[in-house]
């Protein structure tokens, strides 16, 4: 079977029809049938279903994809193994970087890759999107804060405890030095918060629970990185802000803590996560320990 009809195939499961994936893929539609075919020739069975708008996997094509994305990933992996092995280059690294992971910590670690001849391609993202794309063999690995250890089939090196934080503009009646907030008042307050359905937004939801009040509707639920701090500023509300952003020069200047009764709870957590099993290239690994190395350090923040 032809790997490169295996991976158009995947590409068709994926995308659910056969002209969203000629576009991904650039070929033609004539050509995409044909290797369609070739492989239900090959498989004695049809794999999809031809509808009026799209095309669905039949059972046959579900088991198939299933198995053929693993074998497309396995082939992706090879291939990336040799080319470095027989080129002895440093190649490219695709690396995803979380919603509001600090710049102090990326750009010092795309510096000394691109110093070293290493080419480096930036995804950002939110954190579900990110190991989506790390499944799917997009990225060699995202940095980025999440709850909880992820499946199986993505590994993870935790770096540093990264909780959410309330915070709030300077002046704003519920970011009093020494003053703890009542969670009555907090539950009338306007909010920003990170859209459904995030580890956050549940943490969120979560820490009012453990109170006894329902959580109220956030002004702006929001997966927007670098806007929710000026929408912030704008509507005088309350952000939920990682550690790690919160030590950031601009967000001490502008921002002060909201310390609600009792404290607010959060289990998040800040690390690198990958494809458990994948290639890992010598770029990529030289860029996860960078980032370890920053991260860790506490000159770095």
């Amino acid at each position: 079977m032809n790997l490169n009809d295996l991976h158009w195939a995947v590409v068709v499961g994926r995308e659910g029809s056969l002209s969203a994936a000629c576009v991904t893929l650039g070929i033609s539609p004539g050509t995409l049938s044909k290797a369609i075919a070739r492989i239900e020739r090959s498989t004695r069975v049809k794999l999809f279903e031809r509808m009026a708008r799209g095309m669905r996997p039949t059972a046959f094509g579900a088991a198939f994809l299933q198995r053929a994305a693993q074998m497309d990933l396995a082939a992706e992996d090879l291939f990336a193994e040799l080319r470095d092995l027989r080129q002895a280059r440093a190649g490219v690294v695709r690396v995803g970087v979380g919603n509001g992971l600090p710049d102090r910590w990326v750009r010092p670690v795309v510096q000394a890759l691109v110093t070293r001849g290493i080419s480096v391609e930036l995804s950002g993202g939110m954190t579900d999107s990110l190991k989506e794309a790390a499944l799917r063999g997009e990225l060699d690995f995202a940095v980025l804060g999440q709850t909880g250890a992820p499946p199986q089939d993505l590994s993870w090196r935790v770096l540093t405890d990264d909780p959410m934080q309330p915070m709030a503009p300077k002046g704003h009646a519920m970011a009093r030095p020494r003053r703890s907030v009542p969670w009555s008042e907090l539950a009338q307050a306007r909010w920003i918060v990170t859209g459904r359905p995030t580890a956050t937004f549940r943490e969120f939801e979560a820490n009012f629970a453990a109170r006894g009040i329902a959580a109220p509707v956030p002004a702006v639920l929001s997966s927007s990185s670098g806007r929710e701090f000026l929408l912030c500023l704008a509507l005088d509300a309350i952000l939920l802000m990682p550690r790690s952003a919160v030590r950031e020069p601009e967000v001490q200047a502008r921002l002060a803590a909201v310390s609600p009764g009792g404290g607010w709870s959060s289990k998040r957590e800040l690390g690198i996560i990958w494809r458990t099993g994948a290639y890992v290239s010598p770029g990529a690994s030289l860029a996860m320990d960078l980032f370890e190395k920053h991260i860790r350090s506490p000159a770095k923040g």
